[in-house]
């Protein structure tokens, strides 16, 4: 255990036994705010190199005011959003042996790309959306890989994979049903298998203040194939596009329902 993550286990535990009340709340983000602020600090580097990839994508949606100015308005507040989170998680940006990486990782930079293109996802027009989709698949197959390669595996790294592939993929789903290249019902049903596995790492974090045990996870990256596969293939308005949307969304949940399963077996154990 990092000793990052032993202090938030310790800040959990505080806010579990003060009931979650909201002056709970109130100290326990004053606490996360206040090691954020200090993290900072100790990593200058790294918190430039966040401003400058900040700055870089307020320029991009810059450039999109004059053809959408309320797109850019969104994807601008959004970026802002994206960075603020980073920044309050920037002491993540560690090994899983607490080893801190003094800068942000090209891996880590592919998956920000993704997160910021979200706000576009939802309005843009098929072809758009598949030549995103593409590009954006592409990239999250390769982050893995090139941060092990290039020794660039952070703990901020993992989770910031996951949520740059779910907003991805829950925007798309949107974005196709709008269209109506697949029924809402079936967006839905991947907007529910992109969500849950957040809502019970989240519980898991607040109700036992660690999270959820690796050792019985299930992988659902087949799942995750066949969805982003058949969110591309309708996109581009070829068949078969549906039912690998639900089968991809399906297997997702059964994914997390075998995980959750492995883990209630094992937690007496440990």
């Amino acid at each position: 255990m990092t000793q990052g993550e032993a202090w938030a286990r310790e800040r959990l535990r505080e806010l579990r036994t003060d009931g979650y009340r909201a002056r709970a709340w109130l100290r326990f983000l004053a606490s996360s705010f206040e090691r954020a602020r200090r993290t900072r600090r100790q990593r200058r580097r790294e918190h430039r190199q966040v401003l400058l990839v900040g700055a870089t994508g307020l320029a991009v949606w810059a450039a999109v005011l004059s053809l959408r100015p309320w797109l850019a308005l969104a994807g601008a507040l959004w970026w802002l959003l994206a960075i603020a989170m980073l920044h309050w998680h920037l002491g993540m940006l560690e090994d899983e042996h607490g080893w801190p990486l003094d800068r942000l990782g090209l891996s880590n930079l592919l998956s920000l790309a993704r997160a910021a293109v979200v706000p576009v996802l939802p309005v843009a027009s098929p072809m758009l959306l598949a030549a995103i989709l593409i590009p954006a698949g592409l990239t999250d197959g390769i982050d893995g890989p090139l941060a092990r390669r290039r020794q660039e595996e952070t703990r901020l790294g993992l989770w910031l994979d996951g949520a740059a592939d779910t907003l991805a993929l829950s925007a798309a789903a949107v974005g196709a049903a709008r269209h109506g290249l697949v029924p809402w019902w079936a967006a839905t049903l991947v907007l529910g298998r992109q969500a849950l596995p957040w809502l019970a790492v989240t519980l898991a974090y607040f109700i036992h203040a660690a999270p959820p045990s690796r050792a019985g996870f299930v992988s659902g990256k087949p799942a995750g194939l066949l969805l982003f596969t058949g969110l591309v293939l309708s996109a581009l308005r070829l068949p078969a596009a549906v039912p690998l949307v639900v089968l991809g969304a399906l297997g997702g949940l059964a994914t997390l329902t075998a995980t959750l399963v492995r883990a209630r077996r094992l937690r007496p154990a440990a």
